[in-house]
């Protein structure tokens, strides 16, 4: 606008004499013309082509093919992707996972798809391309930004289910570590009629943080297992355990401990130790998360039954797995007729 000038600014004076209230009116008004100019494409109203699409890398030579190439459902490619994109799209608003089957599952897209991923023997994402290609432009840039060079074969369960249209029959060990969570605390409700857990949880919003994909190194899969205590050992109701408690000391037992006591009156001390195994070792690495430096990490990954000798991606299935495992054995020795 410029600084005030006697050219581009006005004003109006009167002098008179009036009584009551005094004050004073100040008005004043601008004006401004300003034509937008249009870009010259109208994709949503006129239905013109995007031209500002990504390409994919679609060959092991790195060749590239254009996104609107393979917008079509019997391309027959498929595209692979660091794992790290998993995260960055659920660190949006609006996104979610879901999974299928042990290696399958799909992202919730703000835009209305469901993109259809499975996980490779190398670690990669792999989708089909024109699950892909039909997403939102920004969301393709998103996409190709995590975009590799095809390693290792597609992911075998999602060939199963997109070729031979035969879904395997596995579970994600992210769903069954909730499945038998809710299972151990239906079977409180019934022997003992308490409740096992304090609080509930958003299970939707749990499994962005309880994931295989939140393990990209050892940091991040200390995080995990501070997640996986978060949701497990931080919820026991230790008000109604410790009731439960048979043990001289319950009074100054946490809440693993006090699980382990209960169990433990059914099939032993030594028993009830190596099944709290996995759970005691994520409860250890979470304290490795606050102390990095702690020598007891090594202690700990091994009591929770990790293979470092996997890919960090792997150990944290891996301690997902573990844990889920422990928890349906607790559940199983406590609750089933030893009959049986």
């Amino acid at each position: 606008m410029g600084p005030e000038t006697n050219e581009n600014t006005d004003y109006e004076k009167s002098e008179g004499n009036k009584s009551g209230y005094d004050g004073v009116r100040v008005e004043g008004e601008f004006w401004r013309d300003e034509w937008i100019e249009h870009q010259g494409i109208s994709k949503r109203v006129r239905g013109d082509a995007d031209t500002n699409l990504p390409q994919f890398i679609v060959e092991t030579d790195s060749t590239r093919i254009a996104s609107s190439e393979l917008n079509n459902e019997d391309v027959g490619r498929w595209l692979w992707f660091r794992s790290s994109i998993v995260n960055e799209l659920l660190g949006l608003r609006g996104f979610s996972l879901e999974w299928y089957t042990a290696e399958t599952g799909s992202i919730h897209s703000t835009s209305g798809y469901r993109i259809h991923f499975g996980v490779n023997s190398a670690d990669f994402i792999t989708v089909y391309a024109y699950d892909i290609a039909r997403l939102p432009s920004w969301e393709q840039h998103l996409w190709a930004a995590h975009n590799a060079v095809p390693e290792g074969k597609v992911s075998s369960e999602l060939l199963d289910s997109q070729v031979k249209a035969q879904p395997a029959s596995t579970h994600a060990v992210e769903e069954l570590l909730f499945e038998v969570m809710s299972m151990l605390e239906n079977g409180f409700k019934q022997e003992f009629n308490v409740s096992l857990f304090s609080h509930d949880i958003d299970r939707k919003e749990a499994l962005k943080k309880i994931s295989r994909f939140e393990s990209k190194d050892q940091a991040s899969l200390l995080r995990l297992a501070k997640e996986i205590v978060r949701v497990f050992s931080d919820r026991l109701n230790v008000k109604e355990l410790r009731a439960l408690s048979v043990h001289a000391n319950k009074d100054k037992l946490g809440s693993n401990k006090l699980l382990q006591d209960i169990l433990s009156q059914k099939v032993g001390d030594d028993t009830a130790r190596k099944v709290f195994g996995p759970i005691v070792g994520a409860y250890d690495m979470r304290v490795g998360d606050a102390h990095p430096t702690s020598s007891k990490i090594g202690e700990a990954l091994e009591l929770a039954g990790i293979d470092t000798e996997n890919s960090y991606l792997r150990q944290g299935q891996q301690l997902i797995s573990n844990v889920g495992q422990s928890i349906w054995w607790i559940g199983k020795m406590m609750f089933e007729d030893p009959k049986k």
